[in-house]
């Protein structure tokens, strides 16, 4: 079972309803959690970045230490009206709404094991992260300034089962394509006109979607445009992603796509705009790391051996190791995240809020 105090923290959280921009009610509750345990906190300026209703809640514990433990404050989805299953094995929902356990299951671990560290007088110089908008634009860590002191950490954020950790991700180039035809009345003079859905249908053809080896995937996610049957529609919009391990090859394969489309539209005299933007970047771990260093040590006296994993989903730590922070993203075991079928196992949690414990209470040895 669950450790009684875990899972008052945990009810606590999940029956926030906090979603991306709206976490303000999550960063009370931390502010009071830990000014109860004789520790200020500070709340930075990253509404500014997330047009939200807070920023960032940041807690030095003994000045801050060289090293940091994060989870994020909000939702994808509503959990307003949760109603939580204890089951034999693990914690879900009644189906009716996501059980908010990404990333609830980061943050109840962290504050638990703050409370206990601090109960059993083994706390060491950290700092603690609470961020803003990880769902939606990483807008909290990628405002997130941290001291020059702080040389890595630790983001309680993946689905994967402790102690398996998040070592290597994919970058992510969002991007937008504009096609423009001509109008003309569809049903008099359809010579006149170019239609920009034939144009756009034509061009995605050429698309590559899905899996594209190892570290690449592409998807066209949506697509917008047209007024009414009887007039041929002279623009079209569609958004899409490729997500690559490498920032050159995914610029090259979004650089090919581009061409292809451009071609279509020259031989339907059309036109087209475009933007792109790397929504994230890559990142490694690798062994020799001092945040791999560190989680290995923390398992193995906890009997457990660190198991390194690849993942296509970005996080926070994307965003600090973009800033030169190496930052690895830990299993909270949040199992299904995002869907009304979410849970945790106690088993994952109890790790998970034992690793938190660990990384608090030890020093990374030179």
């Amino acid at each position: 079972m669950i450790d009684e105090r875990l899972k008052q923290i945990f009810d606590d959280l999940t029956s926030i309803d906090a979603t991306s921009g709206n976490e303000a009610p999550v960063a009370e509750y931390i502010r009071k959690f830990v000014q109860k345990l004789g520790i200020d906190c500070e709340i930075d300026g990253a509404a500014s970045l997330s047009g939200g209703n807070s920023g960032n809640v940041i807690v030095k514990v003994r000045g801050g230490g060289n090293h940091f433990l994060a989870a994020h404050m909000d939702t994808p989805r509503s959990t307003k009206g949760l109603v939580r299953r204890y089951l034999e094995d693990r914690i879900t929902s009644d189906g009716t709404t996501p059980l908010g356990v990404d990333d609830r299951g980061g943050l109840s671990s962290i504050l638990y094991a703050l409370e206990k560290a601090i109960a059993n007088g083994k706390i060491q110089p950290c700092t603690l992260l609470f961020t803003v908008c990880e769902e939606t634009t990483l807008a909290g860590s990628t405002f997130y300034t941290p001291t020059p002191e702080i040389k890595y950490g630790f983001i309680f954020d993946s689905y994967m089962s402790p102690p398996a950790f998040v070592s290597e991700t994919c970058g992510l180039l969002e991007f937008g394509v504009t096609f423009y035809g001509q109008s003309s009345h569809a049903g008099i003079a359809p010579e006149r006109g170019v239609s920009a859905i034939q144009v756009a249908s034509e061009a995605i053809t050429k698309f590559p979607y899905g899996k594209l080896g190892d570290k690449d995937t592409g998807n066209i996610g949506v697509i917008k445009g047209g007024s009414a049957t009887n007039v041929v529609c002279d623009r079209v919009e569609i958004l899409g992603e490729i997500r690559s391990g490498n920032l050159e090859e995914g610029e090259k394969r979004f650089k090919k796509i581009i061409e292809e489309f451009e071609a279509v539209c020259v031989k339907h005299g059309a036109s087209m705009e475009y933007h792109s933007a790397w929504d994230f970047t890559p990142y490694y771990i690798h062994s020799q790391d001092e945040p791999y260093k560190h989680l290995e040590a923390v398992t193995k006296s906890l009997g457990m051996k660190p198991l390194p994993m690849k993942s296509m989903g970005g996080s926070d730590a994307n965003a600090m190791n973009k800033k030169g922070i190496k930052t690895i993203n830990i299993g909270v075991g949040a199992q299904n995240p995002h869907g009304n079928d979410e849970f945790i196992l106690y088993e994952d949690f109890t790790k998970a809020s034992q690793i938190a414990y660990g990384l608090m209470t030890t020093i990374l040895e030179d």
